[in-house]
């Protein structure tokens, strides 16, 4: 465990995939070898199941993944001081998941001390281009709003 004033990193991450949710990743990661769900909080895009149709009902809903006092395993060298929040999605995001799911989660995360500047993206630490979003353009918007 670790204290919440350790924290002063958000990493955002995509599941590289079309689908899923909490507990896809939760499988996924046991099946690498995690103990658990390696992000903080998963974000849906309306798809959960493979081969199932998009659903608005299920977009942008914010899933609780590890606490935030659990260290996670989601960026190799910056899990101790980071929280890791996954969208579902590989190249393209919905709109409840950009304009309204992920910012309302990180400005509810500046309860504990993060802000805009504290954003990053996987690709920040890896060779990875995950998310596959501007994350300047997010620090950006982020920054404009009240």
């Amino acid at each position: 465990m670790r204290s919440l004033s350790d924290i002063t990193k958000i990493i955002i991450h995509c599941s590289d995939s079309e689908f899923g949710d909490v507990h896809l990743i939760d499988q996924w990661h046991k099946e690498r070898g995690f103990r658990s769900c390696g992000y903080h909080y998963v974000i849906t895009n309306g798809v959960i199941t493979h081969g199932k149709s998009y659903n608005p009902d299920l977009d942008g809903i914010v899933q609780p993944g590890r606490q935030l006092r659990e260290i996670g395993a989601h960026c190799k060298g910056h899990n101790t001081e980071s929280i890791g929040i996954c969208l579902i999605g590989r190249h393209a995001f919905t709109a409840k998941q950009l304009y309204q799911a992920l910012p309302n989660l990180i400005l509810t995360l500046g309860n504990i001390g993060l802000t805009a500047d504290d954003v990053y993206g996987h690709r920040d630490f890896s060779s990875k281009p995950c998310p596959n979003i501007d994350t300047a353009l997010l620090r950006l918007t982020l920054r404009s709003l009240p």
